[in-house]
């Protein structure tokens, strides 16, 4: 029942994790690169040739490097999606009576009625015997 929801849950993390370091790539070699440029503008102010074009050199390989790191966010971006629309399309989905409004409100009644100790004691000793009697089932099978 959860697989989908947790298969999901966990593409939207990994993605999230690859993103960051990608955007963090892009950004450190993007500063790097704005740097160098700065430099080459002093550099160019007081000395005309030798240090420029290396300093340029340098701004313009950051600047790769950061072009490198965006289009690996758009791979992972798209590589995401297609992997959250292929777990979706495989998953199965959530029973719609689970996320009925009326059984959620009766829930949230009962819980007030009873007392939060009370409520959670029950709804994990449900919980417990509702996993016995899956295992039980899933051994039968």
């Amino acid at each position: 029942m959860f697989q989908g929801i947790i298969l999901r849950w966990r593409i939207r993390v990994e993605a999230l994790v690859k993103l960051g370091v990608w955007g963090a790539i892009a950004i450190i070699a993007l500063i790097v690169a704005l740097l160098f440029g700065g430099a080459a503008v002093f550099v160019l102010a007081q000395v005309e040739f030798g240090t420029i074009r290396t300093l340029l050199g340098f701004a313009g390989a950051f600047l790769a490097i950061a072009l490198i790191a965006a289009i690996g966010i758009a791979v992972t971006r798209r590589s995401a999606a297609r992997k959250e629309r292929a777990a979706l399309a495989t998953a199965p989905s959530v029973p719609s009576w689970l996320l009925d409004p009326r059984l959620l409100a009766a829930g949230l009644d009962v819980g007030k009625t009873l007392g939060a100790r009370r409520a959670l004691a029950i709804g994990l000793a449900g919980a417990f015997i509702f996993g016995m009697w899956l295992s039980r089932n899933l051994d039968q099978k």
